[in-house]
């Protein structure tokens, strides 16, 4: 490793600004049925912000990986490891190991995310040659509940969580320059990604030779058919304000004034909160949020007229559900995400349960308020 970074001229401050934005934004596209994510073109980008060559990378992996159990097993059989040798991945495994040893653990999760991203993108292909995107979206809403698409909600939500599991198994690899568990790392996540998308695709083709898909209408929780293009509508919607919050780092002042004196929360309180939002690894939360909260919406007047407060009022209120996920849950999962850490946490937790509703409701008004400025 030492050898290959001794070559690299890393500009650290272009690699980081591409790389998050890039991670975001796959992220988000890949809540478009029948997306693919590209590499190649991100591929000769981010090699040229290194100073590397595809060559030196190469280089790189004959030296690294040398004699670890693949890289033994397949030489036992005159063959090559295909995967310890690809550019790409070992492009990410440089960086990752780079932004480690800069401490920039935000970057290295993004990495991380993208590496999975990567995968996705390579399996889904090969499976999926041709794509109807009606019949896509219908065999992802009608997925057994134990897919780990369908467990995470969503494709995005699923790569995320991978990265997250590799993350926390493999980071300590990293840093002590494990060549054999990071290779272990580079067959699991495959594999695991393999295996959920031959079992999606299995899914899609059975739907496809059914003929389903087209025109289909999706189903909400309550019940209600929704349509492709409404659900369309509503994810770009929160695509959008969730990348105002988290990337370009947007604060509405007036949603945050509002906010404050619906909840009587305390300014300095509410100012820890809404800052805290400006991170680029809550993008996928909040959209999620904003996409239950705009889902359920049944006329204009519910976010630009009067029944705006009584309706999330009534989404804050809930206390009994049958339902993993709601709006309500997911608020609440968010708030205690953003403050960990802060100086806030130890005081919310020795706050009553209405206190911490207080809380909980602000968060809510901010993120629903900023959505009315900008709907309305």
């Amino acid at each position: 490793m030492q050898i290959i970074l001794q070559q690299a001229n890393f500009n650290d401050e272009k690699l980081r600004s591409y790389i998050t934005k890039l991670t975001v934004n796959e992220l988000n596209n890949l809540s478009q049925p029948c997306y693919y994510p590209d590499w190649k073109k991100h591929f000769y980008e981010i090699i040229h912000l290194t100073g590397l060559s595809e060559k030196d990378i190469k280089d790189f992996a004959k030296r690294f990986y040398s004699g670890t159990k693949s890289s033994v097993t397949m030489a036992k059989y005159g063959k090559v490891s295909q995967l310890q040798i690809d550019p790409g991945s070992n492009l990410l495994v440089i960086l990752m190991y780079h932004f480690l040893q800069q401490k920039d653990q935000t970057t290295y999760s993004s990495l991380m995310i993208y590496h999975l991203i990567r995968q996705y993108g390579n399996f889904i292909r090969i499976s999926l040659k041709f794509c109807k995107p009606e019949v896509f979206a219908y065999a992802l809403n009608h997925l057994n509940p134990t897919h780990l698409f369908a467990r995470e909600k969503t494709i995005s939500n699923a790569l995320f969580h991978l990265a997250e599991e590799m993350r926390k198994k493999y980071t300590a690899s990293f840093i002590s320059l494990n060549a054999e568990k990071i290779s272990a790392m580079l067959y699991e996540s495959r594999g695991r990604i393999a295996q959920s998308i031959k079992s999606f695709a299995a899914t899609y083709y059975y739907y496809d030779e059914k003929g389903l898909g087209i025109g289909s209408p999706k189903e909400v929780e309550d019940g209600e058919d929704v349509y492709p293009e409404e659900l369309d509508k509503t994810s770009r919607i929160s695509e959008s304000i969730a990348n105002k919050i988290c990337v370009y780092k947007e604060i509405d002042y007036k949603a945050l004034d509002q906010a404050k004196s619906l909840t009587k929360v305390n300014i300095s309180f509410a100012t820890i909160i809404v800052n805290q939002l400006q991170d680029t690894s809550l993008t996928h939360d909040i959209k999620f949020i904003l996409e239950l909260f705009l889902k359920n919406v049944k006329s204009v007047n519910d976010i630009c007229g009067k029944n705006f407060i009584p309706y999330v009022k009534r989404m804050m209120s809930i206390k009994r559900t049958t339902k993993e996920v709601y709006f309500k849950n997911e608020i609440n999962k968010l708030l205690l995400k953003i403050i960990k850490g802060t100086k806030i946490e130890s005081k919310y937790k020795n706050l009553t349960s209405q206190t911490q509703f207080q809380f909980n409701s602000f968060l809510a008004f901010y993120l629903t308020m900023y959505t009315r400025n900008l709907i309305c």
